[in-house]
């Protein structure tokens, strides 16, 4: 018996099909079989049920891929501790970033951390939320960066930043209608999934009836550039973090608008599990970020003023 045997057997039972485990996995299915079969072998047990689609674990198979999944987070754990009593910072961490601020807050700590921690390997993923949770909850990944509050009492969450929500718009005939009206309805409004989840935990009910019952509002998954994009080439609108002002051209900071109120400030977390034993590389994580964001809010001085935009 190999930890590779047991990574394998955890992917068969994750996607229910050893060619899925195998490409998961990066080896051949042939490959994979072989040494699911040898493990199988050895203990003289059924790991899964091959005649049926899709494949499923056993009774017997069930608790040994639980164990499995045991015996690996000890070895992660073993290897973590192991690195921490070394001088020097190495090791990795999967880090999942949702979505909404992937494509703003990568750019303005990796560079910083890289440079500082060669040894460092940080592999990164703009996930969805409902995706974080998901791998959370498997240990696909180690951490995440996103909005709360967000997650279960299950997982630590460590306050990373306050963040807070800008307009993007094209659509200028529905923003003077706005501000003559004190009211937030436009023609056509282009929200991220995740964004209008937040938008809906805010109570505010100017935004959250506009979402409710505009008809001409639509929800797009995906990156924000791409939906930003969208509204250059068309008429429109969306909300953008506030960081992406930091990679937007001077001759587009006229369809951006601000909100006055405090009330759509984000708080941004960093999670992980409870028992979660890469502490070192999280706290370097968290200071890092910590500290460009810092960076970052000093440059805001230095964008024009930003118009105001409803509600205020």
């Amino acid at each position: 018996m190999n930890f590779n045997q047991l990574k394998y057997i955890i992917a068969v039972d994750k996607f229910k099909n050893f060619n899925r485990a195998a490409i998961e996995c990066e080896i051949a299915q042939s490959t994979l079989s072989r040494e699911v079969q040898r493990l199988e072998k050895e203990h003289d047990i059924i790991i899964f049920d091959r005649s049926r689609q899709p494949v499923v674990p056993t009774l017997k198979g069930e608790e040994l891929i639980q164990m499995a999944k045991e015996i690996l987070k000890l070895k992660r754990r073993f290897v973590a501790i192991a690195e921490t009593k070394k001088n020097e910072v190495s090791g990795s961490i999967n880090l999942a970033i949702a979505e909404i601020l992937a494509p703003y807050i990568t750019p303005v700590f990796i560079n910083s951390i890289t440079k500082k921690y060669p040894k460092l390997k940080i592999n990164i993923m703009e996930l969805s939320d409902r995706k974080i949770e998901d791998d959370l909850s498997s240990e696909a990944i180690d951490a995440a960066i996103m909005v709360a509050p967000s997650l279960s009492h299950d997982y630590h969450q460590q306050f990373l930043f306050k963040e807070s929500l800008i307009l993007y718009s094209s659509d200028h005939q529905s923003l003077k209608k706005n501000r003559e009206n004190n009211s937030f309805n436009f023609n056509s409004i282009t929200l991220h999934e995740d964004i209008k989840e937040l938008l809906l935990k805010m109570n505010d009910d100017t935004i959250t009836k506009c979402i409710n019952e505009e008809v001409n509002v639509t929800y797009a998954k995906g990156n924000l550039e791409t939906i930003r994009n969208v509204i250059d080439y068309n008429k429109g609108s969306t909300l953008l973090p506030k960081l992406s002002l930091l990679y937007m051209r001077p001759d587009v900071m006229n369809k951006v608008y601000t909100f006055s109120e405090s009330s759509h400030e984000l708080k941004i977390n960093l999670i992980t599990s409870r028992g979660f034993h890469k502490k070192r590389i999280t706290k370097i994580l968290s200071n890092e970020i910590k500290d460009n964001i810092k960076r970052v809010n000093g440059l805001y001085a230095y964008f024009k003023p930003m118009r105001s935009c409803v509600p205020s």
